[in-house]
């Protein structure tokens, strides 16, 4: 062997003192230590050995970001198998919030990166970028017992060898023991004891509650060995140059500590030296040296409060020694550099000739990059952008791609932590949320709005001073060239095959930066040269990388994109054959993850009003993938939901096969599970909402129907109170813009009553192809607890409008709300709110339920109405009846029924009769009881023909309607009621008709006689009697003429109001006597034939004034003889030729002249002779005075005449001055 052979052979012999035989005998580090030496004596053992192939850089971080560059990377692991899972998560937890610590007495800030899991190959790359170095481990474990410690130790010892290349420190962190490394079972000792067995320096390191690296031996007191910080010298030091020129990589000597030191001065690490070791007093079964290493104790994680203590002391001990290599660095000679060579340039400097100029090039200025990077580690970025610039000035002439390629990426990092810092206080507020995607990779977009006053804040206490230029925006490049140096690096990776996972993390770190700027297109060239790079991975990293890739893309707003990546991701974890329900869950919950990219949304909220509705082809692609997936994963409800939410929403798009076969495969899902209207939790924790079937049926009208009229209940009016508002109205033609609330548009503006049936009608229609059978459908209400009576509709298959009639009972009194309805549709239970039915346009229907109202059946004995005319109050019609009567019938109906006030009108009076009293004797009416009493329906007719020859009548037909409300029970106690009608028809038929009639003065001046002309205008004989005469037969469409007779009345005063009864024209003093002489005059008639009979009325009747002068009291008495008798009325007078007509009148009058005039008028047959005589007295008489005159007339020719007496009365009134009264013409028939 060499002499170098030799020195490397004794170094590596003293550094794995107390280690076992098999990691001092290592073949393969046996190879890497000695090859260099061999290859440096001219290739003697060049055929013997190999090297080993060089293992590329295999896993891809697909989280890095630009700030990395300038954090220390740690390792967090968990060690042992007694420590949980959720325990270690909790630390972990804790540990990531120690992303930032100040660094004591320094304006500088360390930034610390932590990683459960890093490979070694990753950490080879530490030459070339310092921040890939892992330089702290934290293990952290859990133990009760000694035994327990030691192999948990051991576990701590091998993950630290697998780093020991790189690692400036490290802690054990051990949970179930005491602070002082005692079982918490072991009884503490007195301490005059301990003070005895424990050295000074242990006492300190158990008050601390760290202890260095012991081993668990017997207690043996050892001469001190300083411990070493670093167990492998930095890897640029890993080569030096010979006397010949050529390259030997050698090993760096252990540091030797400095007392002045000020790390080793303050660090927990350190032992005074001269003090002994102290053992534990557990087995022997391993040794361990001082290698730097501690090992903190807690009780358990509630008593470690100073946790973070210990560990920011560490990650200052971190800071300090990587701030001595940094110094180391920079004043290094020259001609002790070294070359820094990525793992796969290795193989290429192999026998390369050193002694060159472009050889010393590249070694300074790749260590001009290396020290640029250590500087961005330690908080002065404004330096490291000087040593980046200049390395580049540095390899370019000597063409050295890669490593300029480097240091562009480190002048852009650098540029991205002085233009864009991060804030001390966001580092605490991280946490690693569990993902299939690099969640950590979007921090700057999280972080970007929070450090928009960056740029204003450079020179802060975030970064040290010392060495960084006063400005640092002038050192540092703009933020618009940012972009320029990462395209820069682009261009000099994409060189170099081996290259090609620092190109991909390049360009996910340059959309990330892009991203915090809002140049989204930019964002995604980048993202587009990621899906470009070919570079073998596994199917873990590749689905690693569609998942970062969708998630750069949604942050730039590309979320088809994304989707479309994470749909691919999800594919890739079943691409193979033999995948497992595992892998199939990991589909599904990617799967999930791209439906909000495609614009499918679950929940009606998510869905943004008037946004597109998407790709249907894609989402139903989608949708059969989701559901495959779950049913491959055994959730059978997850695929029921999909299966309900693709049907809801994209069965228009489907074609008629692909509707029956969804259908189809709901209804076997359905047969094995329940489809429940529950939301569903996914495993990731997503909610996965309740898909209601509001399109299958769909619902075009949702109608409330109020209750029939008179079932509906009328709000009763207090004593006195007005229909009116009484109250102050203000009126303003202003408007004021208010408009109807959406809330009042669903109060109904009538009321229902508790326990009677309710309906809501619904026009459905069926969009698929098969006939819809929905097997329960109801309504969803709040606010009143009703009793529903579900329907089970079936719509046959595209066909619409389909009524359906949904029945329920409201149980109490209150304010209902009606906000949708539910279903069961091929075995799937939905909940259909009104307000997911945009074609309702309603959040919910609301209507007032008053207490129980009682309810009556009205019946009566006349036979039903075919059809009868509709009035104002027809709605509350419940029942009809119809008769026929002649003009004066008489007919009595039984009526059952409850009323309250009836209806009433004069003529309707007339009409109708009944009993109050016989009403009121029977109130109130008992439930399930029956109340009856009786209505007497008269035929008012008025006797008169109206056609021209007044010689027939036609039939009249009379309505009305008998309205009754009617209350009791707790509706009454709240002012309600019911009301209820009977529709009445009653066909009048002619019966007499008074064609004339006239008034004649009686044998007795106090009397008169009301002559009538009776025509029977009906079809059958009848006879007319009146008072106490005998009947008169007459015939039908005869006439007949009758008198009665009746004592002169005085007729009473005009009414103020004279209501016109029917349709009858008269005037109102004419229907004023007639109605008073109704009274006076009893005509009956009776129908044979028929068996009925009626009474005729003088109410209609038009008097003349000369007829009523006739009926009325006269003012003068008069007192006429012919031929010394009386002559009676019946009878004409029969005298002879020649005979003497003598002539007596006496008139009594009060006061006034009388003018007396007697006319004879002759008319003869033969001759038509016409004579007329007129005789005048005039003589003025007093009160009570009377006047006698006493004419003869002797009559020469034959002939008819007519002696008409008349009496004018003239007085001093002014008013009337002169009254005419006429006696009755007398008749005379004068033969030869």
């Amino acid at each position: 062997m060499t002499c170098d052979f030799v020195s490397e052979y004794n170094l590596l012999k003293r550094s794995t003192v107390g280690y076992r035989s098999e990691y001092v005998y290592d073949h393969v580090a046996l190879i890497k230590l000695l090859m260099p030496a061999l290859q440096s004596q001219k290739g003697y053992f060049h055929e013997k050995y190999e090297i080993q192939k060089h293992r590329a850089m295999s896993v891809i971080d697909y989280g890095q970001t630009a700030e990395d560059h300038q954090s220390l990377l740690v390792l967090v692991k968990h060690t042992g198998l007694t420590l949980s899972q959720q325990k270690f998560r909790k630390i972990w937890e804790r540990i990531q919030k120690l992303s930032s610590v100040g660094i004591p007495g320094q304006k500088r800030n360390a930034w610390v990166r932590y990683k459960q899991n890093y490979p070694k190959e990753n950490n080879d790359w530490g030459d070339y970028q310092a921040h890939r170095k892992a330089l702290g481990l934290i293990s952290v474990g859990e133990c009760s017992t000694n035994e327990e410690f030691e192999e948990l130790f051991e576990s701590y010892r091998n993950v630290k060898e697998d780093y020991a290349n790189t690692l400036f420190n490290s802690r054990l962190i051990v949970f179930g023991m005491n602070r002082n490394g005692t079982p918490l079972s072991e009884e503490t000792e007195d301490d005059e004891t301990k003070s005895d067995r424990v050295s000074p320096g242990r006492a300190d390191s158990e008050d601390s509650g760290v202890t260095s690296d012991i081993s668990p031996s017997e207690n043996v007191t050892e001469p001190y060995k300083p411990a070493l910080t670093e167990t492998k010298s930095d890897p640029s030091s890993s080569s030096t140059k010979n006397s010949e020129g050529k390259i030997t990589f050698m090993s760096k000597k252990p540091v030797k500590k400095q007392e002045s030191s000020p790390l080793f001065q303050s660090s927990p690490i350190s032992t005074p030296p001269g003090t002994p070791v102290f053992r534990r007093p557990h087995s022997n079964s391993f040794t361990k040296d001082s290698t730097g290493a501690e090992v903190i104790f807690f009780p358990s994680i509630l008593d470690s409060q100073d946790l973070e203590e210990k560990l920011k002391e560490f990650v200052v001990s971190l800071f300090f020694v990587l701030e001595g290599k940094r110094l180391d660095r920079s004043f290094e000679r020259h001609d002790r550099i070294q070359l820094l060579c990525a793992p796969f340039e290795r193989k290429d400097y192999i026998g390369l000739d050193t002694d060159t100029k472009s050889f010393r090039k590249k070694c300074q200025g790749r260590l001009r990059k290396h020290l640029a990077d250590l500087c961005l580690q330690a908080g002065i970025p404004g330096e490291a952008i000087l040593h980046y610039e200049t390395a580049i000035d540095i390899l370019r002439p000597v063409n050295d791609t890669l490593w300029i390629g480097a240091c562009y990426e480190g002048l852009a990092s650098a540029a991205v932590v002085i233009n864009y810092p991060k804030s001390v206080a966001l580092s605490g507020l991280r946490r690693n949320v569990y993902s299939l995607s690099a969640k950590r990779g979007s921090s700057m977009l999280n972080e970007a709005k929070l450090r928009t006053g960056s740029l204003n804040n450079k020179t802060n206490g975030s970064y040290g001073t010392e060495s960084v230029p006063e400005n640092l925006s002038k050192v540092a490049p703009d933020p618009t060239d940012i972009i320029e140096k990462y395209r820069e690096a682009l261009i000099n990776y994409s060189k170099f095959k081996g290259a090609a996972v620092i190109e991909i993390e390049l360009s996910l770190k340059a959309c990330r930066v892009l991203t915090m700027q809002g140049k989204h297109l930019q964002a995604s060239s980048f993202l587009q040269n990621v899906i470009y790079i070919n570079y073998n991975v596994s199917e873990e990293d590749k689905i690693l990388r569609y998942c970062t890739l969708s998630e750069l893309y949604s942050d730039i707003g590309f979320h088809r994109k994304a989707a479309f990546f994470k749909r691919i991701a999800a594919m890739q974890c079943v691409s193979s054959p033999q995948a497992t329900q595992q892998n199939w869950g990991q589909c599904y919950n990617l799967l999930v993850q791209v439906l909000e990219g495609y614009n499918i949304h679950h929940s009606p909220k998510d869905k943004h009003i008037g946004s597109d509705t998407g790709w249907p082809v894609l989402q139903s692609r989608v949708l059969n993938e989701l559901i495959f997936s779950a049913r491959k994963m055994g959730k059978i409800p997850l695929a029921i939901r999909h299966t309900t939410f693709m049907i809801q929403s994209l069965h228009q798009f489907l074609s008629l096969s692909e509707r029956k076969d969804i259908c189809r495969t709901l209804e076997q899902l359905t047969a094995q599970s329940d489809g429940n209207c529950q939301s569903l939790a996914l495993d990731n924790g997503m909610i996965l909402p309740p898909v209601p079937f509001t399109s299958i049926p769909y619902v075009k009208s949702f109608k409330l129907i109020r209750l029939r009229p008179h079932l509906e209940p009328v709000k009763l009016k207090k004593l006195g109170e007005s229909a009116s508002n009484t109250g102050p109205f203000i009126f303003t033609p202003l408007n004021l813009g208010k408009q109807r609330d959406t809330e009042d548009e669903g109060m109904m503006d009538f009321c229902l009553v508790a326990r009677d049936l309710c309906e809501v009608q619904l026009q459905v229609y069926n969009p698929l192809p098969d006939e819809l059978k929905v097997n329960q459908m109801g309504l969803m209400v709040e606010g009143v607890e009703i009793e529903p009576y579900p329907c089970n509709p079936s719509i046959p298959a595209e066909t619409g409008p389909y009524l359906v009639k949904l029945l329920w009972r409201p149980k109490t009194a209150g304010d209902l709300d009606i906000t949708g309805y539910f279903t069961s549709v091929m075995g799937v239970k939905s909940h259909c709110k009104l307000k997911d039915l945009p074609q309702i346009n309603l959040e919910k229907i609301t209507v007032k339920v008053i207490p129980q109202l009682p309810q009556v059946q009205l019946t009566t004995s006349l036979p039903k109405a075919d059809n009868f005319l509709s009035g104002n109050d027809s709605e509350y019609v419940v029942t009809s009846g119809t008769t026929t009567l002649f003009a004066g019938q008489r007919s009595i109906d039984l009526k059952d029924l409850l009323p309250r006030k009836p209806s009433n009108t004069e003529f309707l009076t007339q009409m109708f009769e009944w009993s109050m009293e016989n009403i009121q004797s029977q109130l109130p009416l008992q439930p399930n009881s029956v109340m009856c009493f009786t209505l007497c329906i008269n035929g008012v007719s008025d006797f008169m023909s109206h056609t021209a020859n007044h010689e027939t009548a036609e039939p009249q037909c009379v309505e009305c309607l008998l309205r009754i409300e009617y209350s009791g029970g707790p509706g009454l106690q709240d002012s309600y009621c019911r009301q209820c009608a009977v529709n009445l028809s009653v066909d009048i038929c002619p019966s007499v008709i008074i064609q004339a009639w006239d008034a004649i003065p009686a044998e007795r001046p106090d009397h008169c006689y009301l002559v009538f002309d009776l025509l029977n205008a009906s079809d059958t004989d009848l006879s007319v009697q009146h008072s106490t005469q005998s009947s008169t037969h007459i015939l039908p469409g005869h006439t007949e003429r009758i008198a009665v007779e009746i004592e002169r009345c005085e007729f009473p005063s005009l009414p103020d109001n004279v209501h016109l009864r029917n349709h009858v024209r008269q005037g109102p003093i004419a229907n004023h006597y007639s109605t008073y002489l109704n009274q006076f005059v009893d005509i009956r008639w009776q129908m044979p034939s028929l068996k009925t009979g009626g009474k005729v009325s003088i109410d209609h009747i038009e008097w003349s004034e000369e007829q009523l002068n006739q009926i009325q009291i006269s003012p003068i008495v008069w007192e006429v003889k012919l031929n010394g008798a009386f002559f009676p009325l019946k009878e004409s007078l029969d005298l002879s030729v020649m005979d003497c007509l003598d002539v007596v009148a006496r008139v009594t009058i009060n006061e006034g002249m009388l003018y007396f005039i007697i006319n004879t008028l002759t008319y003869t047959c033969i001759s038509l002779k016409f004579i007329h005589r007129s005789i005048a007295f005039y003589e003025t008489v007093k009160d009570g005075q009377d006047l006698l005159i006493n004419p003869s007339f002797l009559i020469h020719c034959e002939g008819k005449y007519t002696v008409d007496i008349k009496c004018i009365v003239i007085s001093s009134a002014e008013e009337n001055p002169e009254q005419t009264f006429h006696y009755h013409p007398v008749q005379l028939d004068v033969t030869p």
